[in-house]
């Protein structure tokens, strides 16, 4: 497997992101991190696992940093966007996979890009600052979610699926917000990459 730092200029500045590949440029997914004000960024623990898993099975991961000046969500949807079409350089097909705030982002930029085969919410929460989650795209989605998260209940998350448009499914894990346990990070990851492996047709 090829881990690379890559740079590239968006629309607000420089973004930095880590490509993980092994070989297989048919299908990749923009891994979208926590809130940066409170540490997110590319190196987050759970992504890393998520996007080797990927790369392993063939579809490429692009972990990235949010532009360095938070821009209140807003800005973050543009990072991811341009994120987006950039890998759209290299693959075919494209997934979107966000965690936490990056969820929040990632549903935002779904609905704005007209290309995106899946999307992946990983213990979303309703809103950052002014900005809502949109689940109003088509593509077909996955929630993931700890039975003990707590930032999103599990009855707002039954809101939040309800109210998703399209093809959905939701898988509920042992587990709070934070995915500690790694024996249960590595079954959230194996879900992922089956999820994605489905919806790019491999």
């Amino acid at each position: 497997m090829k881990i690379k730092d890559i740079c590239f200029d968006g629309s607000r500045g420089k973004i930095y992101c880590t490509i993980y590949n092994n070989g297989g440029f048919n299908a990749g997914v923009v891994l979208c991190p926590p809130h940066p004000l409170y540490g997110g960024s590319r190196s987050d623990m759970r992504l890393t696992v998520f996007a080797k898993d990927l790369a392993e099975n063939g579809i490429t991961a692009l972990c990235i940093d949010y532009f360095e000046e938070y821009g209140s969500g807003v800005g973050e949807v543009q990072d991811v966007i341009d994120s987006a079409l950039y890998m759209l350089k290299y693959v075919k097909n494209l997934g979107l996979l966000g965690y936490s705030f990056g969820a929040v982002v990632a549903s935002v930029a779904s609905v704005k890009l007209n290309n995106v085969k899946g999307l992946i919410l990983v213990s979303p929460v309703e809103r950052v600052n002014s900005l809502r989650i949109d689940l109003s795209s088509s593509c077909p989605k996955l929630f993931i979610h700890g039975k003990y998260d707590q930032f999103t209940s599990l009855e707002k998350l039954k809101m939040l699926y309800n109210n998703a448009k399209g093809e959905k499914d939701c898988i509920l894990f042992d587990t709070d917000h934070f995915y500690m346990d790694y024996s249960i990070l590595k079954e959230v990851s194996s879900r992922i990459c089956h999820f994605f492996i489905n919806v790019f047709g491999g």
